[in-house]
């Protein structure tokens, strides 16, 4: 597998580049108008370019992944698969529903696999949560989530609005992919309220969702107060809490706290790189050409976070 990065973004050089090698990654180019430079293992050469448009002229990779600010990821990746390759997304992968729309059908028109990089589903605990539920002979009925955490920086492109920033697309897709995920539908009825907006754009939002057969999601996401990362996912027999559930470390182990009439449990995880894993099964998708589930994942989100932004837009 080659792999062509446009972006050498800090979630790629954290997250995503030191575990390529073990994924069967041979072949690595970068390219970042940033001119930034990451440490790259030594057994795995790189190839580094300053110009994306360029790099995707001149690149034998197959597949691409855009790792750069939310606003160039639509013209990177639709180039990417005018190109024929296959593309990943950093989340959001796109800042509206008909341009999510169109990759998605270019993705299909050339046979292509096209994935949004909101890696929590990917974790262990997710489906650990629905077995436990299924044991209890239920199934979960209401989602409460809340992630914020402390101010960024003042330089950070999320506080931009030409960059795509702001709290409802930094944080939009960890209220918009829970309901996929626990109750594997989208929402009937929406409503979204800024909480805070900084000179640009919004840096914390709240927002409801009701699902069919009563069920719901409530939400408190922002980057305007103190660190909270947690997921409660609540039925009639069951209560399980993940705590660290949007962002799991990959060298801790994590437990997923249950709560039912008989008493308190909990089960361990052990350490799990969620966006290893990610990666993996899009690499398996791409060699067995069936990637029509991430890239409906992508549509299904993308759905759900362009009706919050109208929801907050018509507050």
């Amino acid at each position: 597998m080659k792999l062509l990065v446009l972006g050498a973004s800090d979630i790629f050089a954290r997250r995503v580049l030191p575990g390529l090698a073990a994924l069967g990654v041979t072949g690595l180019e970068v390219a970042s108008r940033s001119g930034r430079r990451p440490a790259v293992p030594a057994h795995l050469p790189v190839l580094w370019h300053d110009d994306p448009a360029a790099a995707l002229a001149r690149s034998p990779a197959e597949t691409v992944y855009v790792s750069t600010e939310n606003s160039r990821h639509a013209p990177l990746a639709l180039a990417a698969l005018e190109s024929g390759r296959h593309v990943i997304v950093d989340k959001p992968a796109f800042l509206d529903f008909p341009t999510a729309e169109r990759a998605a059908n270019l993705a299909a028109q050339k046979n292509l696999v096209l994935a949004e990089a909101t890696v929590w589903t990917e974790h262990p605990r997710p489906a650990a949560a629905l077995a436990a539920f299924a044991a209890a002979g239920s199934a979960p009925t209401r989602l409460s989530a809340v992630f914020s955490f402390p101010p960024l920086p003042a330089g950070n492109f999320r506080h931009r609005s030409d960059c795509g920033g702001g709290a409802l697309f930094d944080l939009g897709a960890y209220a918009a992919s829970p309901g996929r995920v626990f109750f594997q539908a989208e929402p009937e009825q929406v409503s979204c309220r800024i909480l805070s907006r900084g000179p640009e754009v919004d840096t914390a939002f709240v927002c409801q969702m009701l699902y069919p057969g009563g069920k719901s999601f409530t939400g408190t996401f922002g980057f305007d107060t103190g660190y909270v990362n947690r997921l409660d996912i609540l039925g009639p027999a069951l209560a399980a809490t993940m705590d660290r559930a949007f962002t799991p470390p990959p060298n801790a182990a994590l437990t997923l706290e249950l709560n039912a009439p008989s008493g308190q449990t909990s089960q361990t995880t052990p350490p799990t790189d969620a966006f290893a894993r990610f990666f993996q099964r899009v690499f398996t998708a791409i060699d067995t050409g069936h990637g029509q589930p991430l890239t409906d994942a992508l549509l299904t989100d993308a759905r759900t976070l362009a009706r919050l932004r109208q929801a907050a837009v018509g507050e």
